[in-house]
């Protein structure tokens, strides 16, 4: 199963949160749960990855955006958000000033089991809520053409993980190099859609 959970904002390390999420997933994956809920509706789950390795990332997850909150610099602000894909960490989102966009890349890194970062953090003001709603909606259009076009043999909501910030998109997925660039070439002819990023795992 595929369970979807993307941290965000002023969200500050609890002492044993790690260890009670990961016990949590955990009971999720022996109950032998057939659905998860991504954007608050239920989906069958296709994910390419092993389910040790969809619990490793989502555990990964809270141990960065953990690490990245922990440390004094974001006392406020800042909007991080984080999404683990076969070890790969995306960074998105928006911190004050360019200290803080590395300072978090160089935590995240320092998170045993993260392969690599992808820090595509902005430097500015947290976005408004109007600015957020877009992002939301940005993402619905894609994941809308994707499953209308199927550019990847089997596709659902489970496959290709699309993740919006300023307009831009980042796409994460273990796809061939094909699938990979039909994916983006069907996400960079969704309007409003400023620019694609490719956060693949290939496997090819």
């Amino acid at each position: 199963m595929r369970n979807s959970y993307l941290l965000e904002g002023n969200f500050n390390g609890t002492p044993g949160m790690t260890r009670i999420f990961a016990a949590f997933l955990m009971a999720l994956l022996l109950s032998g749960c057939a659905a998860a809920v991504v954007g608050g509706a239920a989906v069958v789950g296709t994910d390419r990855r092993t389910p040790g390795t969809v619990l490793d990332d989502q555990v990964l997850e809270v141990q960065v955006i953990d690490r990245i909150y922990s440390a004094p610099e974001f006392a406020g602000g800042d909007s991080v958000k984080v999404e683990v894909y076969q070890g790969v960490a995306l960074l998105v989102g928006e911190v004050t000033t360019d200290a803080k966009r590395e300072l978090a890349g160089r935590r995240a890194a320092e998170v045993q089991h993260i392969s690599r970062v992808v820090n595509e953090l902005a430097v500015g003001q947290s976005v408004d809520l109007g600015t957020r709603l877009g992002n939301t909606w940005l993402t619905t259009k894609v994941n809308t053409a994707l499953l209308r076009h199927n550019p990847v043999p089997g596709f659902d909501a489970t496959r290709i993980k699309v993740v919006t910030s300023q307009s831009q998109v980042y796409l994460m997925g273990l796809v061939s190099r094909e699938e990979g660039d039909a994916v983006a070439e069907v996400a960079r002819n969704v309007g409003g859609v400023e620019k694609v990023v490719k956060v693949f795992s290939y496997r090819d």
